[in-house]
């Protein structure tokens, strides 16, 4: 499927340039043609997998090319895709049919599979209201679950244009594939009673353009999750004042309701040094509590280069139905030893190196030489991510910007 789309987009992109090179008595000109090709690779350990209780390896890797097209269909209407896939090796996920019950334990050699997804979208402006509408649709398909994805977003600038309201709404389903450790298989009824899971978020977004050196925005976010919210493979250990260990498939409330809220700010201390700051409180009906900070300092070494180092600091607190390894008990309603909904610090620093001259890196010419198809930028970036729980991460990025000229 995923096959069958990416050349059925290459042949749109193909009809596109030729008609480009052909259609020169038009006297509409359109916007370019964008592509965006990025490339990430993901690294990490640890030693608190949910996989085996809440402790044991998180070794993981995970590579992830991706494309992102957008085609202007006129001066008001334009057709949008992004897809890739996500291919990763997980210890953990191996050690579902090897739990992690003694001490000497040794991971086996990890487990891999693959994640594909697809998004199409179309949008609408009116330029004479200063409004824009737009709606999408997505697949995305890995080993245990499915998920298909709509939504629709609005937006409208003030008359000076220094002010804009977006709100967007999405709908995601999933259906799982459920999966239990190997020890809890093969029962007459199964531990869990759904396979599916609904969400629904909506998202607004008030942006301002305060002078010209200053720009802000607040956005609120709710989401809401029923269905399934546990994850089928992953263990818990209670704590039954005895040698013998009893093994649980993870139980959670079947609803969730988030709130993230966020609040951006841009501002140029220079020509050539730009702050951009962000902050988002976040809570839930799982009492998890988080605030983020996040600074950014884009420096502009030369006219087409520039360096942006970051910093990222994020703490909250635990959700209501976390212990650690061994720690619940069977009067427990919900229960989870995953670290993610543990309560814990994190710091996620870097460097960033970004490429964009005025007229590309690189040009290509068509035959008429009427139009000169670039190279637009190149950015590399890489983090590094700590967690006070123990979780280390490094994560490679690489992106491409090009032009295809209309």
């Amino acid at each position: 499927m995923q096959l069958r789309g990416i050349l059925f987009l290459s042949l749109c992109l193909i009809s596109l340039n030729l008609f480009a090179q052909d259609s020169t008595a038009t006297k509409i000109h359109l916007e370019d043609v964008s592509i965006d090709f990025l490339f990430n690779y993901y690294e990490q350990d640890g030693i608190h997998s949910p996989v085996t209780g809440g402790q044991g390896t998180e070794k993981l890797t995970n590579t992830a090319p991706s494309i992102i097209v957008n085609i202007p269909l006129d001066t008001k209407r334009s057709l949008s895709y992004s897809g890739g896939f996500d291919y990763y090796t997980s210890a953990s996920s191996d050690n579902i049919n090897n739990p992690y019950l003694y001490a000497d334990h040794v991971s086996s050699a990890s487990a891999n599979d693959i994640r594909v997804y697809s998004n199409l979208g179309f949008k609408q402006k009116n330029k004479d209201k200063k409004t824009s509408y737009g709606v999408n649709m997505g697949l995305s398909f890995e080993f245990d679950v499915a998920s298909v994805s709509i939504g629709s977003s609005y937006s409208k600038q003030s008359r000076d244009e220094n002010k804009e309201f977006s709100i967007k709404g999405s709908y995601y389903f999933d259906s799982w594939k459920l999966i239990y450790p190997i020890e809890h298989r093969n029962a007459s009824v199964s531990p869990l009673n759904s396979d599916q899971r609904h969400s629904i978020n909506l998202s607004m977004v008030e942006s301002w353009v305060m002078n010209k050196r200053m720009t802000a925005s607040v956005n609120l976010d709710l989401v809401s999750q029923m269905g399934l919210l546990s994850t089928p493979f992953h263990r818990v250990y209670l704590n039954n004042n005895t040698d013998a260990l009893d093994s649980k498939i993870e139980l959670l409330p079947s609803f969730r309701f988030k709130v993230p809220l966020g609040f951006r700010y841009n501002y140029y201390i220079a020509d050539f040094l730009l702050l951009n700051a962000y902050y988002r409180f976040y809570w839930d009906s799982w009492n998890v509590i988080g605030n983020t900070v996040q600074i950014d300092l884009p420096i502009k070494v030369k006219n087409f280069m520039r360096i942006y180092p970051f910093y990222r600091f994020h703490h909250q607190l635990a959700a209501k139905y976390f212990a650690p390894y061994a720690q619940h008990t069977v009067t427990d309603a919900f229960y989870t030893s995953d670290f993610d909904l543990s309560g814990f610090a994190s710091h996620k620093f870097g460097l960033g190196l970004g490429f964009s001259p005025l007229y590309g890196i690189f040009h290509f010419k068509s035959k008429n030489e009427k139009r000169n198809n670039m190279l637009k930028s190149i950015d590399l970036r890489y983090a590094h991510y700590i967690r006070n729980d123990g979780l280390r991460a490094n994560i490679y990025s690489i992106a491409f910007s090009y032009l295809i000229k209309r």
